[in-house]
């Protein structure tokens, strides 16, 4: 075992340099003194390639190629570490074996995938206790933001979120602008948008070598979570219905649901599941970040209970790869895009009903703060869809005593006020409002 140890850690310092162009995200990731850094997301969102970001920094700021151990624990010949008998001290004894001088240096050490070692916590809480060292730590789950690991590590970690790439992240990407300062940038941008939309945002989608294999590298993805980060971690009964309900959640993205529609519909496939479990599991999906799930807003918790919430995907584009009619989508991409943009800097999501009935996406904010935003592909050619959408902010105005709020196209820009109570209605084209956030 120390010998395969000692052998991926000695390939991994050939190769700390990626191979690939990184691309600086927007997530500010700062580490603490005496606390582990720990970013979590999807798999393949760019975790890992911040990691070589870093270590590349580290690099050329002088740190020796010794000073740095990076181990990611997906790697098959590390899945003696995964038994209940297995100790992770192996790891620093290894390490420090190979340069007993590093007791007296400062050490970085690079976990990938992290969550997959036996005792994780505990030997991560020892060597921060023990040794000279910066310790950062990746990991697909959010249990590694849990209540139990945070008790367990005594408040020894600061953690992170990284989503795939915003839309200026993806401008970055792509070599363009990422500001509107003429025409021409302007134009650059909105048609880097409409590209966008189709593509989304997994850095990963954009080496493929045919578009062609778009949809078969989502499904590919989309599996790989649910096999390696559900079934095999929590030993689920019911593979075939698990993934049947990812496959329901996908194709209903930006779209209101409940337990008890999702159950007739499996049981209609003679797919049956309780709600208990359908609720189990739809947190389970929750938990690896490949959807979320969005309340209505109420401090009433049986107001919540029984009003369905909406569902999201980590990315549009992932979920338009299990839908079955593309062509409509649009609108609900476009309403994931803001969903994801609201994510990345915050948790508590909303979505509003006036007392009429009238459906508002979004309210986010504390009661003081609200913003209450809309989101429609467009509205020039539609009358009544324009009539709707507009009426339904300027109830949810009234009743919450709002100023203003916003309702997000895809291009049309324009600024509604009722003449009687001079409420503002900000209509803002999605690629601005991406953007500015």
């Amino acid at each position: 075992m120390n010998d395969i140890l000692r052998l991926i850690i000695a390939q991994q310092q050939h190769n700390l340099i990626s191979q690939f162009t990184i691309i600086t995200r927007d997530t500010e990731i700062l580490p603490v003194p005496r606390k582990a850094t720990v970013i979590i997301g999807i798999r393949r969102c760019g975790k890992s390639t911040w990691q070589h970001e870093k270590m590349e920094a580290l690099l050329s700021n002088g740190v020796s190629t010794e000073n740095i151990c990076y181990i990611d624990f997906s790697d098959d010949r590390l899945d003696f570490l995964r038994t209940e008998e297995s100790d992770p001290t192996v790891i620093t004894d290894t390490y420090y074996g190979m340069y007993p001088e590093k007791h007296v240096q400062k050490v970085y050490f690079f976990f990938d995938e992290l969550q997959y070692v036996n005792r994780w916590a505990q030997f991560i809480n020892r060597i921060q206790t023990t040794e000279n060292c910066e310790v950062y730590i990746t990991g697909s789950s959010a249990k590694l933001l849990s209540k139990e690991i945070a008790t367990e590590l005594g408040g020894r970690t600061f953690s992170w979120e990284l989503f795939p790439f915003s839309f200026r992240e993806f401008l970055r990407a792509s070599g363009k602008t990422e500001s509107i300062n003429d025409i021409a940038s302007r134009d650059e941008i909105i048609n880097a948008f409409g590209e966008y939309v189709i593509r989304g945002g997994m850095p990963e989608r954009y080496i493929l070598p045919k578009e062609t294999m778009a949809v078969l590298y989502f499904q590919n993805l989309v599996n790989d979570v649910i096999t390696r980060d559900i079934l095999l971690r929590y030993n689920i009964k019911h593979p075939v219905q698990l993934k049947r309900l990812v496959q329901m959640l996908m194709n209903n993205f930006s779209r209101l649901t409940t337990v008890n529609k999702l159950k007739q519909r499996l049981a209609g496939e003679r797919n049956k599941l309780s709600p208990e479990l359908i609720s189990d599991y739809i947190d389970k999906i929750i938990d690896c970040y490949l959807m979320f799930t969005v309340p209505i807003r109420s401090y009433n918790m049986a107001v919540k209970s029984v009003n369905p919430k909406k569902v999201y995907c980590v990315d549009h584009a992932m979920a338009q790869a299990f839908s079955r009619d593309t062509s409509a989508n649009n609108g609900f991409a476009l309403e994931n895009m803001v969903f994801m943009e609201l994510r990345r800097t915050m948790e508590n999501i909303f979505y509003y009903k006036t007392a009429r009935g009238d459906e508002i996406d979004f309210a986010v904010g504390s009661d003081s703060d609200i913003r209450l935003i809309q989101v429609c592909w467009e509205m020039g050619k539609q009358e009544n869809t324009k009539k709707r959408e507009i009426g339904a902010l300027f109830n949810g105005m009234e009743e919450l005593g709002l100023q203003e709020s916003w309702l997000i196209t895809a291009y049309e820009e324009e600024e509604i006020t009722d003449n009687k109570t001079g409420r503002l209605i900000h209509v803002v084209p999605a690629y601005k409002w991406l953007l500015q956030q």
